[in-house]
C-alpha cells in the first residue's frame, strides 16, 4: 500500500506479533489514521470449551471467558506500551487508532478498540 509504512513490533523489539501500520510522512494531508493491531490468541484448550460449544456461544459469554479475558488484558496493556514507543518515534503527527485482536481457537475472534 503507498499509503503506510507497515512495521511490526518485531522490527522494535523482538519477539511480538503487533502490527502497525504508520501513514507516511508525504502522505500525511490526507485524513488516513495510523493503525495499531495487538494479537493474542487462546487455544481450546485454555479457553476449556470445545469446537462446536465455541461455536455457538454467545459473544458475551466467549468475552467472558476467563482465558479471553486475560488475553485481552494482556493485548491493552501491550497497546499502551507499544502506542507509548510509537510517538516516542513518530511525534505528535500520529492519529493512531489501536485494536485489540483475540482469536480464540480458530472458530472465533474476539476484538476491541481500546479507549
Amino acid at each position: 500500500d503507498t499509503l503506510y509504512i507497515m512495521e511490526s513490533e518485531a522490527e522494535i523489539q523482538r519477539g511480538h506479533t503487533d502490527l502497525s501500520m504508520i501513514v507516511r510522512p508525504d502522505m500525511r494531508q490526507y485524513r488516513v489514521l495510523d493503525i495499531l493491531i495487538e494479537f493474542k490468541f487462546v487455544s481450546l484448550q485454555e479457553a476449556g470449551v470445545d469446537g462446536k460449544t465455541l461455536e455457538n456461544m454467545d459473544e458475551t459469554a466467549l468475552r467472558a471467558l476467563p482465558a479471553v479475558r486475560k488475553k485481552q488484558r494482556e493485548a491493552e496493556e501491550g497497546l499502551a506500551r507499544y502506542q507509548e514507543k510509537l510517538h516516542r518515534k513518530f511525534g505528535d503527527v500520529l492519529r493512531l487508532k489501536s485494536f485489540s485482536v483475540v482469536a480464540v481457537g480458530f472458530e472465533r475472534v474476539v476484538f476491541s478498540q481500546p479507549g
